[in-house]
């Protein structure tokens, strides 16, 4: 008969230098059952996470799977001894191989050397459809969406016979359609006798997905519960530590539009008109096809845009480059945060000072000491957790990395701030932080375009909400009258108009 608990944790340190990354853990997870484990970034839930998956050794305690003590902390041992897999963020996947290939990765079917593919199809095809997955085992996994290839992770681990399956933030890049496909998954997993460990950021997920709830904060776990018993507003109290923050402001509207777009046009949106107020918070919403995101990138002059006007603070501009853009006073943050939005190779205090280099620059020398004690002077302003502003930036968590991306942008003091997903990935603290740096922003008169795929956020912050569908814009909600049903119906076509 096997134990009541699939995994048991006890007593779990790790360190790294300068920081204890686990303090002493103790925590089990139900046989059969979801448990998400929540808490903020940097509190150690990816440590736990790798720890259990073998990717890491800790320094003490240990680990239980099924009964059995786990002695060797290695990916391969976890996974052929306890059958623990893991799905990270980063799917590790070989994108120019067959689904059936990367599935079926070292346990290819074969008569002698020569792997067999039709065997290889076959039965990557019923590891699918058990998972209830329509993806043909020989498409190539390049051409797959992202939900695509967590299912091939997922098949994958299931070819091994993986009784225990963790999944680290797997919708941070996910549609809420992809979402709701995941989760069925997951529940006919659960259904099934496999146990699975559930990291998230989003509470509303976990108490809709999850039979148990653990929270952790600074490396330890301070609570959990059955979730028929927890709460969300007390799951985020000990998630941060402290209350959330209301956002409660009142624009401040001048007599003339901030910001005016006429006839506004790109690659994948036309014809795009509306009006900005200073301190206003504009959202745009829409399906992941509508336009959104490059209805920003084509204002800021990342993408080309095809024709119309734009006017800030009542002058007309021609927008061909960022450069441009900027000078203009415009901000711009890219969904893709590591990607576009940082010098990820470089150290906190250079990408805080990038836009501002020249004030730092004496006779073509770059005054280091100058430059790193304005840094830190910022990042202590704006929140940014680190050991220190020569801290790689790629170290920080997603919500401190978004931090020093509005930070930067703060400091040159733009007119008219351009935000794609600003919390997308980030904790539920850090993203209160985030809300709160937006309205400073505000009550200084800047006017800001919010373009989020997370509902709840846009009903929280924007004053008015523009709805976007196959690259028209097709209504405007006002905050008193927006509702998540309404924003769906104008997005997918079931109401025209306007509120």
């Amino acid at each position: 008969m096997e134990p009541a608990l699939a995994v048991e944790v006890d007593g779990l340190v790790k360190r790294y230098p300068g920081v204890t990354a686990l303090d002493g853990v103790t925590v089990g997870f139900p046989t059969g059952k979801i448990t998400a484990v929540v808490g903020e970034n940097g509190a150690g839930k990816s440590t736990l996470m790798n720890i259990l998956a073998g990717l890491q050794r800790p320094d003490k305690g240990l680990v239980r799977v099924f009964g059995e003590k786990v002695e060797n902390f290695d990916p391969h041992a976890l996974l052929t001894i306890h059958r623990v897999a893991l799905v990270p963020q980063e799917l590790l996947l070989c994108p120019e191989r067959t689904v059936a290939e990367n599935v079926l990765l070292g346990l290819e079917p074969s008569r002698g050397p020569i792997p067999s593919r039709r065997q290889m199809r076959q039965r990557t095809a019923g590891l699918l459809e058990d998972l209830g997955s329509n993806i043909g085992p020989g498409r190539v996994v390049a051409d797959l969406s992202v939900a695509e290839q967590q299912e091939v992770v997922i098949a994958r681990a299931l070819a091994r016979e993986c009784r225990v399956l963790i999944l680290d933030e797997p919708t941070a890049v996910l549609s809420p359609e992809e979402s709701e496909r995941l989760f069925a998954l997951l529940r006919r997993l659960r259904n099934s006798g496999t146990t699975i460990v559930y990291v998230s950021h989003r509470i509303p997920e976990v108490f809709s997905l999850a039979d148990k709830i653990c929270v952790m904060r600074d490396g330890r776990l301070v609570k959990e519960w059955p979730t028929e018993e927890a709460a969300p507003g007390t799951v985020v109290r000990f998630m941060i530590g402290r209350e959330l923050s209301e956002w409660d402001h009142e624009p401040a509207v001048g007599p003339e539009p901030l910001c005016s777009v006429r006839g506004f046009g790109g690659p994948t949106f036309r014809d795009v008109s509306f009006e900005l107020m200073e301190g206003e918070v504009l959202g745009v919403a829409g399906l992941p096809d509508s336009g959104r995101n490059e209805l920003l990138g084509s204002l800021f002059g990342a993408i080309t845009p095809y024709g119309g006007t734009v006017q800030l603070s009542g002058r007309l501009l021609w927008i061909s480059s960022p450069r441009d853009a900027i000078r203009a006073g415009m901000a711009y943050v890219p969904a893709e945060r590591r990607t576009q939005g940082l010098l990820p190779t470089m150290d906190i205090a250079d990408n805080l000072a990038v836009l501002r280099l020249k004030r730092f620059t004496r006779l073509g020398f770059v005054r280091w000491r100058a430059l790193r004690r304005e840094a830190a002077r910022q990042a202590e302003r704006f929140g940014v957790r680190c050991r220190g502003v020569g801290q790689g930036v790629g170290e920080l968590s997603g919500g401190n990395q978004q931090k020093v991306i509005l930070a930067r942008w703060m400091e040159v003091k733009p007119r008219l701030m351009l935000l794609e997903e600003p919390t997308r990935g980030v904790d539920v603290g850090a993203k209160d932080e985030i809300y709160e740096l937006l309205q400073q922003m505000t009550q200084e008169g800047v006017g800001v375009i919010l373009a989020s795929s997370d509902l709840p956020e846009l009903l929280r912050v924007c004053d008015r909400i523009a709805v976007m569908r196959l690259g028209r814009l097709v209504g405007f909600l006002d905050r008193e009258h927006a509702t998540e049903e309404k924003i769906m119906a104008l997005a997918t076509g079931v109401e025209e108009g306007a509120a």
